[in-house]
């Protein structure tokens, strides 16, 4: 049985290599799992860091979202800022980005690293695949700080 000591444990070991990660890389994601009311997602966490923002992908594995996630993320770290409204060709499929005003509901851990005190939540843009995406082969995780 887990003890509170060793839940935040865990929560500073995840902290310790999400900064890590985006240290070594640029950005992390942060997977969540979907449950009866809301689809699984993932985000990145550290674009903020380029003066960019954060993107956030619905409602697809956990392993195709990190290959669309990376890539647009190799191309904020190449320099190219992405907009609202703009369609990406990606290895992946194609998809179209739109703001994603409400950020703070959904993007947590990027909001607890970049937001300033006071500040407006960090802004966003969601992925939408134009007609699907490729899968990229592997398993979702499961919740690391669930009880099985």
């Amino acid at each position: 049985m887990d003890t509170p000591e060793h839940f935040i444990h865990q929560v500073d070991q995840y902290d310790a290599w999400q900064r890590e990660t985006i240290r070594r890389h640029g950005w992390a994601l942060q997977a969540v799992l979907g449950d009866e009311e809301d689809p699984p997602f993932v985000y990145t966490v550290g674009l903020s860091g380029f003066g960019h923002p954060e993107l956030i992908l619905f409602a697809t594995s956990q392993a195709t979202a990190a290959t669309v996630l990376n890539d647009l993320g190799e191309l904020v770290r190449a320099g190219h800022t992405l907009a609202h409204g703009e369609l990406l060709r990606l290895r992946s499929g194609d998809v179209r980005l739109l703001d994603f005003p409400e950020s703070e509901h959904w993007l947590l851990c990027a909001d607890d690293l970049y937001r300033l005190p006071g500040g407006p939540p960090v802004p966003a843009l969601l992925v939408i695949p134009e007609d699907g995406l490729v899968p990229t082969p592997g398993e979702d995780l499961p919740c690391a700080f669930c009880s099985s």
